[in-house]
């Protein structure tokens, strides 16, 4: 019992004299992990001042999940808000504005949805095609010479990311859609107005999957899976 007791005074003594961890130096870590490419002029590396002008919670994100996310494995958390903090701004990201979302933002999904493309490919991933990602004729309803008139009626932008590698899921009249930050999206097809978002806990790189759910009281609901 006395050697333990003489050990903890030790060790209680050592934690006094060291004192408190320093924080992470966002500048020494920019000059050791960063500096190498954003000082440098390519037309595909942002430059220091560019980034400068970014909020720090978005820089963050790039390291957490992003562009980034190579560089940021290779450093502790702590040394990724640090450097975010040197470099970026503290401007609060608001995300979409309110005119953004749709009046009526209730998701319903037909137990039978008529027009599918739910995950990769119209069909499951059992199915004989391989999983081919094709759409036939009858269920497109379009035409060859029709697709070469089609026009862009909707755009939507994954605000603050650069990259984005989740394809869209469309059931019936509504689309889900991941990204590179994380979020995943539930839009109206004939406007892409926002119904929800949703914060997941890290980039979203694949199609949502929608499986259909029966809770205790016996109705149907939906369950959105991603990776």
């Amino acid at each position: 019992m006395r050697f333990v007791f003489v050990l903890s005074c030790f060790a209680a003594l050592a934690s006094a004299q060291s004192g408190p961890a320093a924080s992470p130096n966002g500048e020494a870590v920019y000059q050791k992990k960063c500096s190498g490419c954003h000082e440098q002029t390519s037309d595909r590396i942002p430059p220091r001042e560019a980034l400068q002008k970014l909020p720090a919670t978005r820089i963050v994100r790039a390291l957490d999940t992003g562009a980034m996310m190579a560089v940021g494995f290779t450093i502790s958390r702590d040394d990724r808000i640090a450097v975010a903090n040197y470099l970026g701004t503290k401007d609060v990201i608001t995300g979409p504005p309110p005119s953004a979302f749709c009046k009526n933002r209730d998701v319903k999904i037909a137990a039978n949805p008529k027009f599918v493309w739910n995950g990769w490919s119209p069909g499951p991933f059992s199915n004989t095609s391989g999983n081919a990602r094709f759409q036939p004729a009858d269920v497109a309803g379009l035409s060859i010479d029709q697709v070469r008139g089609l026009k862009l009626k909707w755009a939507f932008g994954f605000e603050g990311d650069v990259s984005a590698f989740a394809p869209p899921t469309v059931i019936d009249g509504q689309v889900f859609v991941g990204s590179a930050a994380g979020l995943i999206h539930a839009m109206r097809a004939d406007t892409g107005c926002l119904q929800w978002i949703f914060q997941a806990n890290g980039s979203v790189r694949t199609a949502i999957v929608s499986v259909a759910q029966r809770n205790t009281t016996g109705n149907h609901h939906a369950c959105f899976l991603a990776t």
